[in-house]
């Protein structure tokens, strides 16, 4: 009886393979991977979600699944009466999936000024083209150009009439270009006016790329630069190692970057504990990767240290802790039985 059972369903699913494969024109499945069973050409029809594409074919309308394995990269939008190209799976829910979607759009290079980059927040309007993004914002409509290169971090595709937020920059042909694009539902941004100067609030990782002066911050909306200066203040957020949560207010500079005015990092509750800076040592090290804001993990020659943060009381030649940075710490016994930094010099 399994036998016959499982008989039926290899039946079925041949008979459905093989419907599938007469609605194709001529030529149109073409075998990319072993997963990849056709690729069909069609027009997006209306009623298309972040979940379900819905094409009109020669041969009828087909239903094809989004999901987050879906390589949208070389066709972002998809906007009813856009013709596409889908390559599709057969997925264990007996759905079709789309591998990936592409358009026979041309892309066009153009040089972009990351310094200049701007935020706005707003929803596609209907006149939006594959190369061309029409946003719906407050302040009126935008026209955003799109390109290979734009970071759409937790964004398959976009669809009209649903709000997202558009980090853009100006480009070598006066366009504005779309760096990166997050749900606005999902975004940790937030703006306000601090004695006249309005300062946003972003909330993100430290990347690899950041320096003493020059923070890389990974957040919804794509990786965010941002000039540390002698006014930036860090004195709850010192530690910039990778990986490290961060949240910083920065505002808009006259030289067209965007500065921190302050970081905050996560950190601890300090402890009741007694330090005793009578008596220090002097140790000299590099800051380790595994360092936070509670903890400084430091390459000595004779190993590694560990010195609690919660006693510092100055840092000299140096505003922040990155990784990898050779720094002089002053350290003394705690009642706790470790080691506290008490200041710190960076070489």
């Amino acid at each position: 009886m399994l036998m016959k059972k499982g008989g039926k369903r290899m039946a079925a699913l041949l008979a459905a393979m093989m419907l599938l494969t007469a609605f194709l024109p001529a030529g149109a499945m073409q075998i990319r991977a072993a997963e990849v069973i056709a690729t069909v050409h069609g027009t997006i029809l209306s009623g298309t979600t972040e979940d379900v594409l819905l094409l009109s074919t020669a041969q009828g309308k087909m239903e094809i699944k989004l999901d987050s394995n879906t390589d949208a990269s070389a066709c972002k939008v998809l906007l009813p009466g856009r013709e596409i190209y889908v390559e599709v799976t057969h997925g264990s829910d007996a759905w079709l999936h789309a591998a990936k979607i592409t358009s026979s759009t041309p892309a066009e290079a153009s040089t972009i000024d990351y310094s200049s980059s701007v935020t706005v927040t707003g929803k596609i309007g209907d006149k939006t083209r594959e190369d061309i993004l029409y946003l719906n914002t407050a302040q009126g409509e935008m026209q955003i150009k799109l390109d290979s290169t734009t970071n759409m971090n937790g964004v398959t595709v976009l669809v009209a009439g649903k709000e997202y937020q558009v980090t853009c920059a100006r480009g070598s042909d006066a366009w504005l270009h779309a760096v990166s694009i997050s749900d606005a539902n999902t975004s940790k941004v937030t703006t306000e006016m601090v004695n006249g100067v309005s300062v946003t609030t972003v909330t993100g990782k430290v990347t690899d790329q950041t320096k003493e002066n020059l923070l890389y911050l990974s957040t919804d909306g794509g990786v965010m630069q941002l000039v540390i200066d002698d006014s930036t203040d860090t004195s709850n957020g010192r530690v910039l190692v990778p990986g490290r949560q961060v949240t910083v207010s920065f505002y808009r500079g006259s030289d067209a970057y965007q500065h921190a005015s302050r970081i905050v990092g996560e950190k601890e509750s300090a402890s009741q504990v007694s330090v005793n800076t009578d008596s220090t040592a002097v140790v000299v090290g590099t800051v380790d990767g595994k360092s936070n804001e509670n903890v400084l993990y430091l390459n000595t020659s004779g190993g590694m240290m560990e010195l609690k943060l919660d006693a510092l009381s100055s840092m000299s030649n140096c505003k922040v802790l990155v990784r990898g940075k050779q720094i002089v710490v002053s350290c003394a016994h705690g009642s706790d039985a470790y080691m506290h930094a008490v200041s710190i010099i960076g070489i």
